[in-house]
């Protein structure tokens, strides 16, 4: 997925891994997060998914 950098509005093609969702059934739906840095400026960058 592309997103933006905050620091330079440089565009980053960034990778999720894939999770296990939300299951409306489950009680387990967890945020998961993973990081990667920008190209341009070296701006830490968090991301977050289900």
């Amino acid at each position: 997925m592309d997103i933006g950098c905050p620091e330079c509005d440089a565009t980053i093609d960034a990778s999720v891994p894939p999770g296990p969702g939300i299951h409306a059934e489950s009680d387990s739906n967890r945020l998961l997060g993973t990081e990667t840095e920008c190209r341009n400026c070296g701006h830490e960058l968090e991301l977050y998914y289900y």
